[in-house]
């Protein structure tokens, strides 16, 4: 009989240890009516004002990324230095997506993620200004680890939010959900339109058009063009060093300020560090990548593969100008 008051006691005491563990909204059986109340500490107007932040950020940064990413077959064509530095870029963050986001995320909560991402992409945009072999593939494969885990914490912050935000509202969570990811897409999408403003402003031709102009090369413009008789043409002059030091400075500038508005104004979200045995929020993305185990998922694969092959042609075969870079004494 006293031994099983005993365990009686051990087990109520054990219960009540538990009942003041960390919460984690990921694991049902924990998550409680004052875990709910705890998420719900992040009002609505904060909810909002962290997407317009992290919305903003992103525009702000990869604005000068996507715009020199259309400009590397024009500006860095040399020797297929620009396109080899998308390639190293690219190659190292399908790596990164594979093994660094869970670890990194569940050690250090999306917002460290974010700001020491942004901080590892930047030497890339820097190291179009004066253009080497070592500093931009370097920098390339530091961009294309960082951007796995980058990608993936953007990702699993929106989503935390959404969810936040629904618990104090009464729409659907997939329609919040909806809400939440188009207006970060807006921003997302609008990164092509700024950068190629910019672009335009800083590398457009001078008023005074050359005395020797061979108008008839405008014939071979668009479908017609021909990659291989752009090496003598005398229309292309390559950009001043002013024009590209203005031109990459801008978009420093612009990811510096990213970094600024980011550190200040966005808040984290608190449950989004594994402690305790608890699984973190980001266990709860990476499960999505079980879907592919699904017929409807892998119908999906093939329009991805559509979109990365018209990216390619965009950014690299559409905006392709020869010739248009430093001259080989220059680097």
């Amino acid at each position: 009989m006293t031994s099983m008051l005993k365990n009686r006691k051990l087990h109520s005491m054990g219960v009540e240890e538990a009942s003041i563990q960390t919460p984690c909204p990921n694991k049902d059986s924990s998550y409680t009516m004052d875990t709910a109340k705890e998420l719900r500490t992040m009002s609505r107007g904060k909810i909002l004002k962290n997407l317009v932040v992290v919305s903003v950020f992103y525009c702000l940064f990869y604005t000068g990324f996507w715009s020199l990413s259309n400009l590397q077959s024009t500006m860095n064509a040399i020797s297929g230095m620009g396109p080899y530095s998308q390639a190293v870029i690219y190659g190292f963050s399908m790596l990164s997506c594979l093994f660094l986001p869970e670890l990194v995320i569940n050690r250090f909560g999306c917002k460290k993620v974010l700001a020491v991402s942004t901080f590892l992409c930047l030497p890339y945009i820097a190291s179009n200004m004066y253009l080497r072999w070592d500093t931009l593939m370097a920098s390339s494969a530091l961009y294309g680890l960082a951007s796995g885990p980058f990608s993936s914490a953007m990702k699993v912050y929106i989503s935390e939010i959404a969810r936040r935000f629904q618990e104090t509202v009464t729409e659907k969570e997939e329609f919040v959900m909806a809400c939440f990811f188009g207006f970060y897409t807006f921003f997302m999408e609008s990164t092509q339109v700024w950068g190629n403003v910019v672009s335009f402003l800083v590398l457009r031709p001078g008023e005074n058009i050359p005395e020797v102009a061979n108008f008839s090369i405008s014939a071979k413009c668009g479908i017609d063009f021909d990659p291989n008789s752009n090496i003598t043409n005398s229309n292309l002059d390559p950009p001043t060093d002013e024009e590209r030091f203005l031109l990459i400075g801008i978009f420093v500038g612009m990811g510096v300020a990213a970094l600024l508005l980011f550190g200040l104004f966005l808040d984290p979200l608190d449950n989004d560090v594994k402690r305790d045995g608890c699984e973190a929020v980001a266990s709860r993305f990476v499960a999505s990548l079980k879907h592919y185990k699904t017929f409807h998922q892998i119908l999906l694969i093939p329009i991805t593969i559509y979109m990365g092959i018209e990216s390619v042609l965009y950014a690299n075969e559409f905006t392709q100008v020869r010739y248009y870079y430093l001259p080989d004494e220059k680097l």
